[in-house]
Formats: C-alpha cells, structure tokens, sequence
C-alpha cells in the first residue's frame, strides 16, 4: 500500500471515526432535546387550548350578561350637566335630540316619562339620586321634577358640580328594594311626626299645669310683688290662702284668750258674790231674832230677786 494511503487510513481511524462517534451523540442529544421541548410545548398547546376554550366561554356567557343587563337598564346617558334649582326641579344639558321623551304612549293614554338618576358619590361609584319626572322637553335641555315627596333638606345632598348619569329604566329588584326603603321612611316620618305631635302636647300640658300651679301657690302663699290699697278683692285672694289661715288663727286664738280671761274673772267674781253671799248668811243667822226678820224684810225689800229665790 502506498505511504500516503496508510497515512490517510491511520488519520481516519484516529481522527474522523472518534469525531464522527462525537458529533453522533451530539446529535442525538440535540435531537433528544428538541424531543422534550416538543413533547413540552404539546402539553402547553392542550393546556392553553383548554384554557381558551374555557375562556371564550367565559366570553360569551359575559357578552350575553352584558346584553341583557343593557336591555334591563335600558338607554341611559352619561356626563350629563345638572342645575339644580330650589324647588327641588332639576334642569340637564340633555333634551329630544338625545333620545329623551316627554311622554310614554299616545294619546290621552300617555304618561310622563320617568328618569333614574345618578350621581358620583364620595368612593367614585355612583349613587341613586331618585326616580324624576320629564316635566318640559326641549331639543337640548329638559326639566325634571322628583317623582315622591323629597324630605326637608334632601335636595342639599345633590352634587351639581359633577357630571350625573341618567337611566331610562332600572332592574325591578331594585324597585323593590327603593319602594322598601321609601315605606320605611315614610313609616318613620309618620312616627315621628306623631311623637313631635305628642311632644307639642305635652308641651303645653305642662304650661298649663305650670300655670295652674303659679296660680295655686299665689292662692296659698300670696301674689308676688306689692299689693294697693285699693284692692278690694278677698283677703285669700290678695296676700294668699296660707297667710289668710295663719291670720284667722292668730284671730280666734286671740279671742280665745281673751274669753278665757274674762271666764276667769266672772268665775272670780262669782265666787266672790258666793263667798261675800256665804258670809252674809253667817252674819245674818248670828244676829237676834228681831233683828233677823228685819234685815230679811229689808234685803227683801232692796232685791226682789232674793224674794223670788
């Protein structure tokens, strides 16, 4: 064999078998790792195709949501300016060019058209204002009036510095909650109307008891402040029914000292006269006979009541 063709065999079996044998494995490796990421990325087509399945769903049954709770709500406006005046009416920015109608119906079988309203509250959701009335309709501009009885004060709470929301209709869940509110306040104002009723009442209860009572007292302890002279109205009525009462006490307790002193003293001189009477009769039965019948005769003679005794 030549020289060269040996060089080149030996350079073969050292050289290109052990590199061939290298970029073999190699391959296989590379083919190895493309086998893992396809087998990987199989697994993530089902998952996202699962997962997009689950979402267009998801999509759907929220378009329909949306839909229907369009159609429950109806048309609205949004950004709506609002004036609000000190009748309670409220003037918008919006009229019959923006869809807005005066009445429901034709004919004398139309009803004015009600408008649900909304305004921005302090957490940036919007909040029920009330259901209103289209009571004038112009192309741009429309007045609306309150359909119930505002309370003293409601109408302050009513922002118009910011854009309000106007719907045409509103859920009738939601009706039912507004009329059950609506009942529970007018429930509440009639209660409390009757206890201011009940209050005032009593009130005046009281000033006339207060009266009666002051009147009372001046019958018991005088009127307050100087009485005239010129006053000819009973004692009990010009210094009090107490004070009159102490008086005719002091009164009758004078007289009745006085007649016990003058029962003593006829009770003295009564037993005076016994005494003095006691002492004649001794001196008379210690006088003679003769003398006796005379002084008899002549004390019979001075009293004719000892005659008659």
């Amino acid at each position: 064999m030549h020289t060269f063709g040996k060089v080149c065999l030996w350079f073969a079996v050292v050289v290109c078998i052990p590199t061939a044998m290298w970029f073999t494995a190699k391959v296989y490796t590379a083919r190895a790792g493309y086998i893992k990421q396809k087998v990987d990325l199989e697994a993530k087509i089902e998952k996202n195709a699962a997962e997009l399945t689950d979402l267009r769903l998801k999509t759907r049954t929220t378009l329909r949501e949306l839909t229907h709770e369009k159609l429950r709500w109806a048309p609205y406006w949004n950004d709506v300016a609002v004036e609000v005046r000190q009748d309670n009416s409220v003037t918008i920015d919006i009229g019959s060019e923006n869809g807005l109608n005066a009445t429901v119906g034709d004919g004398e079988a139309g009803t004015q058209n009600l408008v649900h309203c909304f305004q921005p509250g302090e957490n940036g959701q919007m909040e029920f204002v009330g259901e209103f009335r289209v009571t004038a309709l112009e192309p741009n501009r429309a007045m609306l009036a309150p359909n119930w009885t505002p309370q003293d004060g409601e109408s302050d709470s009513w922002d118009a510095s910011q854009k309000w929301r106007l719907r045409a209709m509103i859920p009738s869940s939601y009706f039912a909650r507004f009329n059950g509110l609506e009942l529970q306040l007018n429930t509440h104002n009639e209660l409390l109307a009757s206890k201011l009723a009940d209050l005032e009442e009593q009130h005046q209860l009281l000033s006339i008891a207060e009266e009666r009572h002051a009147h009372r007292i001046a019958e018991i302890e005088g009127p307050q402040g100087d009485v005239t002279e010129a006053d000819k109205r009973p004692r009990e009525d010009v210094v009090g029914l107490l004070t009159t009462l102490e008086e005719y006490e002091e009164i009758r307790n004078a007289i009745i000292a006085k007649s016990d002193e003058r029962r003593r003293i006829l009770l003295r001189t009564l037993e005076d006269f016994e005494r003095t009477q006691t002492e004649n009769l001794h001196v008379v039965d210690s006088l003679p006979e003769a003398e006796k019948t005379s002084t008899d005769a002549t004390e019979a003679a001075a009293d004719p009541s000892t005659v008659s005794r």
